[in-house]
């Protein structure tokens, strides 16, 4: 029901109410009954005070966590906060993340969390400390691999990035995120077969052949994009996307040779 409906029938009632107390004699309230007896037959209960026992002691490690990972983001989220501000959070999210790991050494969470915090302050040595022993406690879990190999993308190491997003697509091989992932790891390492091999195992022929093509252009390397998109209009002759692309490829040439031309006329 919308809200405004509700309101106009609440106020149409309250004017209802309000020309009655006008018109109408107001009648009494009824005298108030008194409270309840406490005989042993008596099925009262009585509230319990609002002033109960505090709880006090340590806060749970998940409780630690979520307040922890809320400080991290939001110094990552705020790059102009004031530096005490920033240094303060930063402590209480360094302090949480270390008790929690005191008490459970393998806490996944807790070290992912610690190692986002190291990114945020540009520790990249504490940062890769943290990717070493996530990698050697939890070998099988594929969040840690993928985990591992974003920062290692960030850090310009395609090949590392690559091997790591590798692993966790073996442990985890119906995660198509991963296998995307890892097939536009390989593209942007210049290994644009394998890259091909892994989208097209993951979308449609077009698709796959239409992102490695943008990746080549991000490596710089226009005509082999070129061939890509052709060969992605090929598979799928209404992919517009890919038309546009290799439209727009086409023109840019051309005003490249254009340019030469009257620079070399000159």
């Amino acid at each position: 029901m919308d809200g405004r409906w509700k309101v106009a029938v609440v106020g149409g009632l309250m004017s209802g109410l309000l020309g009655c107390a006008w018109t109408q004699k107001q009648q009494p309230f009824p005298p108030v009954p008194p409270p309840p007896g406490s005989s042993a037959r008596s099925v009262f209960v009585p509230e319990p005070p609002d002033d109960g026992p505090v709880k006090d002691g340590p806060l749970a490690p998940s409780t630690m966590l979520v307040f922890a990972n809320v400080w991290v983001e939001a110094v990552s989220q705020d790059p102009n906060k004031p530096a005490p501000e920033r240094e303060r959070l930063l402590s209480q999210a360094r302090q949480a993340y270390q008790e929690i790991l005191q008490k459970d050494p393998k806490s996944v969470e807790a070290l992912l969390g610690l190692g986002h915090l190291y990114e945020v302050t540009g520790e990249a040595d504490k940062l890769r400390e943290v990717e070493q022993r996530a990698k050697a406690l939890h070998a099988t879990n594929a969040k840690v691999w993928a985990w591992i190999a974003v920062h290692r993308a960030q850090a310009k190491d395609f090949e590392a990035a690559a091997e790591c997003y590798h692993q966790a697509a073996k442990l985890d091989p119906d995660n198509r995120t991963y296998r995307i992932h890892l097939g536009l790891t390989l593209a942007r390492a210049g290994r644009y077969d394998e890259g091909r091999e892994w989208l097209v195992r993951t979308m449609r022929e077009a698709e796959a052949r239409y992102n490695l093509a943008k990746m080549m252009l991000h490596n710089n390397e226009p005509e082999r994009a070129r061939i890509e998109l052709r060969m992605a209009i090929q598979a799928d002759p209404a992919m517009q996307a890919a038309k546009d692309e290799l439209l727009a490829l086409t023109a840019t040439a051309a005003g490249d040779v254009r340019t030469v031309g009257h620079e070399e006329r000159q």
